[in-house]
């Protein structure tokens, strides 16, 4: 969502008005209530998302994270990644080095145990669920096509989308992803009322396979599929196969309605330290402690570039996005100096890093940045670590 949403509210339900007539069209007041009321600060005023489901974790707040003494770091570097963050007006800055955390810096009245809005950084776990799934034998294969899952399309083109096309974001269906108006597909699907009848009502434009086209939709559908093929909602395959392994504090889903569905394109809230904890978690390809969570096979799949997209995996971030990239949107203005980086990615530049190479955890949290860098935090962490280690 971008501030057409949460910003002009008023000229979007006149232009509403304009185009079409409310008396004409069939009025989600739930949408229309949160188009008007939408906070100024998404990521961080967590109360405004309501109705909420709780995802446990191994309690209300999980321990704090093991802390370094010294870090092999240099401080001018941490220094320009502080700077940076707070600049970019962030609430939160994490740096975990060899299992130890070095860097922990709040902004902005931010608290570690304050939950935040993940954004598009849910996708990722999602992606890790259907890991899961596969390694359980709910579902049978990357290639298996979701009308297998989903009996509303079992006589549709659409069900022969397969769920790599889904993760892998070209599955050829419409996406309207407008923020400046309430009758756009992402719009709706962020904040309507029933997110499973208009994830399941978008039209096939172009044939699966064939482009990469970053559509919230496809991660909606793969929700889906997730819970027709394990029997279990979202939130409860969540906490039992990740959150809790992964020794995580309770977090909480937004349902689109009382009693109805959650959101897993968008909105998974949970603390900053708990983001390092998933950060670490595939650093050590899957492993929590003595505890394979996620097998590191899984990982890796996850990590191969998509056959359409050099930047984008099976819903992770592979690269940094610069303009040799221009399907995507531009985010870095250079490569990341660890070629091997792969991240989460929320809007308004929610970040976790993950650099094997360096055994680093990298997490920023933040509102609507004024002018990101995909580059400057990292680059200026791992080539002070570099210098450091060749002199």
């Amino acid at each position: 969502m971008t501030k057409s949403f949460l910003g002009s509210k008023l000229w979007t339900v006149v232009g509403l008005i304009a185009v079409g007539g409310l008396l004409r069209v069939a009025i989600d007041w739930r949408l229309l209530g949160r188009s008007l009321t939408y906070p100024d600060r998404p990521i961080t005023s967590a109360d405004w998302y309501q109705p909420q489901r709780k995802v446990a974790g191994i309690g209300p707040q999980a321990p704090p994270l093991a802390k370094a003494e010294t870090t092999e770091i240099p401080p001018e570097a941490l220094q320009t990644a502080l700077e940076f963050a707070e600049a970019q007006n962030s609430v939160a800055l994490l740096v975990m080095h060899r299992d130890r955390l070095v860097v922990e810096q709040y902004w902005q009245g931010h608290q570690a145990a304050d939950l935040v809005n993940s954004m598009s950084m849910v996708k990722t776990l999602l992606a890790l669920l259907i890991g899961v799934a596969i390694d359980e034998g709910q579902i049978g294969s990357l290639q298996d096509p979701i009308g297998s899952y989903l009996p509303e399309w079992a006589n549709d083109p659409r069900g022969d989308i397969t769920i790599a096309d889904l993760l892998y974001m070209q599955s050829g269906l419409r996406n309207d992803d407008r923020t400046n108006t309430l009758r756009s597909d992402l719009v709706k699907l962020y904040g309507g009322s029933d997110v499973q009848k208009l994830a399941l009502g978008i039209p096939l434009e172009g044939k699966p396979g064939e482009a990469f086209d970053y559509n919230n939709v496809n991660s909606q559908l793969l929700s889906l599929v997730l819970e027709r093929a394990t029997g279990e909602s979202f939130g409860d395959y969540l906490s039992s196969r990740l959150w809790q392994p992964l020794g995580a504090g309770d977090g909480f889903l937004w349902l689109d309605r009382p009693g109805g569905h959650a959101k897993p394109f968008c909105c998974f809230f949970a603390t900053a330290p708990d983001w390092v904890r998933l950060g670490q978690m595939l650093l050590h390809e899957g492993q929590v402690g003595e505890t394979q969570v996620i097998s590191s096979e899984w990982i890796e799949q996850m990590r191969r570039e998509s056959p359409l997209e050099p930047t984008f995996g099976l819903h992770v971030w592979l690269k940094a996005r610069t303009a040799a990239y221009p399907q995507v949107n531009y985010a870095s203005s250079a490569p990341f100096a660890a070629p091997d980086t792969f991240y989460l990615d929320g809007r308004h530049h929610q970040r976790v890093y993950v650099i094997p190479s360096e055994e680093l955890v990298i997490v920023r949290i933040g509102e609507d940045p004024p002018a990101w860098n995909d580059s400057v935090i990292v680059n200026a962490i791992v080539e002070g670590l570099r210098d450091r280690q060749e002199n």
